[in-house]
């Protein structure tokens, strides 16, 4: 007996809890798409840092590619796997981090070569910690259930929008990690 599949037919994938329905709506597909972007750019930033922790103190170092290895994961599984308790891990971990970056500039660490001594505000760890707080507030958003108002863009209006944003983004933290 053959299977017989009809191309008309479109399969949908369920949410894999009842409560997360309006995840598959289009609002919340693109607030998904988002926090997946906003996970990919902290992890991109905690990739591009982690030579530099490695050499100076291994331990840190070590820190950063763990950070970056699950924030990347995180954006990939979201999208594909839309579930209350993947998001809610993800937002907790992403504030976890930023909030340790906000200690380590204002308290400093109880380890390294000099414990309790706060590191300076930078540029670049400054917009991770900004999309990681993005991150846990779009998660919060969410998880509230909010639906956004999606308004058709034209196509030509979104090209333009998608990279000048991404132009003016590159532009900045290129300027943040030069020396």
């Amino acid at each position: 007996m053959a299977l017989r599949t009809d191309p008309s037919q479109s399969v949908r994938r369920a949410p894999t809890d009842a409560a997360s329905s309006h995840l598959t709506d289009p609002s919340g597909q693109l607030l998904l798409l988002l926090v997946a972007g906003l996970a990919v750019g902290a992890a991109g930033i905690h990739f591009a840092v982690a030579p530099v922790h490695l050499a100076e103190e291994p331990l840190e170092g070590y820190f950063f590619v763990g950070v970056a290895i699950a924030q990347a994961l995180w954006a990939v599984l979201v999208p594909r796997y839309p579930n209350r308790r993947l998001l809610a891990a993800g937002a907790a971990a992403n504030a976890l981090v930023a909030g340790l970056w906000l200690v380590v500039r204002l308290r400093g660490l109880p380890i390294g070569e000099e414990p309790w001594t706060p590191e300076p505000f930078g540029f670049t760890d400054s917009v991770a910690a900004g999309l990681e707080v993005a991150l846990a507030a779009t998660v919060l958003v969410l998880l509230a259930g909010l639906r956004l108002p999606i308004r058709r863009v034209p196509g030509p209006a979104l090209a333009v929008g998608t990279v000048v944003a991404v132009i003016t983004a590159a532009a900045l933290l290129n300027l943040g990690m030069t020396p």
